[in-house]
């Protein structure tokens, strides 16, 4: 058996650190992920309450380790296209003529990993576990629009704007049958953020006198942070499952916040030119000159709980519910809006709750089908939409299938598809360089404005379980 699970976990292990490196991220609940890996997201994200399989559980409820049974090992891949749109809306406006204005985000396919590896030998009372999942980021890719206000060229607009956020999460689990009913578990949660943001509204512009008829309080240009870089954090997450009866379970998860290290981007000094008292322009001397950028975003704190419900051998049915703490979270909380000095006063996102419903039933010995329904609020407040311009989370509902069929004794596949349809907030529209120094939201409104974000997704999932 050991040399069969060698034969087998180094190919898993050699596969998932390819999948790793490949693409970006986007999500579903927030900037999280519905649901990891193909079984977990065709049941809405259910795995909080209910023994599934290995992925789910490590994300999820580490004291459900104890009900895996021997070694489990899955490694699988999420592919996805999504469909981005923001609009300006002008109505009686001085700076803008009347109309509506949209732009589409470019958009192209992504990958996401899901590695998983689990060990509960028979009858022991415990059992330990370890993974590599893509589990949170946000993506867009705004081209430069001059027919689009928000998209002209700076100082004008942002110009194109480009965002990429990839959330890796390692989890080391360990889970212990405190009684034959109760288990107990713990993750060490490790994660790897990887974030390019271009330009960067949270450093400081660089700015100079306004031009001339231009309407506004100043010209400001944001430095670019277009290379990717990365920063870590730790978080740790206790949780049970309970036996209510032989039909009826429960499960709590608590997921501490997760502190990540500044990024900390090298960029350049973006004013390329100095307006004099005059009006006249003249070429900055700093202008290309290096300067550092930085950016504070941490993760959330999650609490999450779930009932399963299993009459047979046939059948499992889950329902989870979690609220995930965005409105104290560094960068992505926040008032929103913009600074006195003009960079971005955080996200603005607030707390959201997120529920969940999925069944699997077993066909026949070789078949399993499942079916799953996620709704998530969106963080996004209304009032401050439009500083969720590169981080769209507009998602609300998610339809999931999935199909899984027995291989061998020993191997499993699964596939899985889920669906988010368009789903758009609507907020006013905000600059910061209308007024000398914006102290509240109110100066920042850009009069007769207002501004619409919108998102979906569909998705296609694909694992192979191993169990030996």
């Amino acid at each position: 058996m050991m040399t069969m699970g060698r034969r087998i976990l180094a190919p898993a292990l050699t596969a998932c650190g390819l999948l790793v490196a490949a693409g970006p991220a986007l999500a579903g609940n927030g900037h999280f992920l519905h649901g990891v890996g193909a079984v977990n997201s065709s049941m809405g994200g259910v795995s909080t309450g209910l023994p599934v399989e290995p992925v789910g559980v490590l994300n999820d409820n580490p004291a459900l380790l104890t009900e895996l049974d021997d070694y489990q090992v899955v490694f699988g891949a999420e592919v996805f296209k999504d469909g981005p749109r923001a609009t300006a809306t002008f109505d009686n406006s001085p700076v803008a003529a009347n109309g509506s204005f949209t732009t589409r985000g470019h958009s192209q396919l992504g990958v996401l990993p899901a590695f998983g590896f689990t060990y509960h030998p028979k009858g022991a009372d415990w059992g330990a576990g370890f993974g590599l999942l893509a589990v949170a980021g946000f993506r867009t890719d705004w081209p430069q629009d001059s027919s689009n206000p928000i998209f002209r060229p700076q100082p004008d607009g942002f110009g194109a704007v480009k965002t990429d956020l990839a959330i890796l999460k390692i989890p080391f689990g360990l889970a212990w049958r405190a009684t034959p009913r109760l288990s107990l578990g713990l993750n060490l949660d490790l994660y790897q953020g990887a974030l390019a943001i271009s330009p960067l509204p949270p450093a400081v512009p660089d700015c100079t006198l306004p031009t001339p008829g231009s309407g506004r309080a100043v010209d400001c240009f944001y430095a670019p942070a277009e290379n990717q870089v990365t920063s870590y954090a730790v978080a740790v997450q206790p949780s049970l499952y309970y036996h209510l009866n032989s039909v009826w379970s429960v499960g709590l998860s608590y997921t501490s916040p997760q502190h990540f290290s500044t990024y900390t981007w090298n960029s350049f000094n973006a004013l390329p030119y100095l307006t004099l008292p005059s009006g006249q322009q003249v070429r900055n001397p700093d202008f290309d000159k290096a300067r550092t950028v930085q950016w504070k975003l941490d993760g959330p704190q999650i609490v999450a709980g779930g009932i399963g419900y299993q009459p047979n051998p046939q059948w499992k049915v889950g329902v989870d519910v979690r609220w995930v703490n965005y409105a104290n979270t560094a960068g992505a909380g926040g008032p929103g809006g913009f600074k006195p000095d003009r960079s971005l006063n955080d996200i603005g996102w607030r707390n959201i709750w997120v529920g969940a419903i999925g069944a699997e039933w077993k066909a026949t010995p070789k078949l399993t089908l499942r079916a799953g329904f996620n709704y998530s609020q969106t963080p996004i407040r209304n009032e401050v939409a439009f500083t969720s311009l590169g981080t769209p989370p507009t998602f609300t509902d998610h339809y999931c299938l999935g199909v899984g069929l027995e291989l061998t004794n020993h191997l499993e596949a699964n596939l899985s598809a889920y669906y988010a349809p368009r789903h758009d907030v609507t907020g006013p529209l905000l600059s910061a360089f209308l007024v000398p120094a914006p102290q509240n939201l109110d100066q920042e409104r850009v009069p007769g404005g207002t501004f619409t974000i919108s998102e979906k997704i569909t998705s296609v999932l694909a694992s192979l379980a191993f169990r030996f």
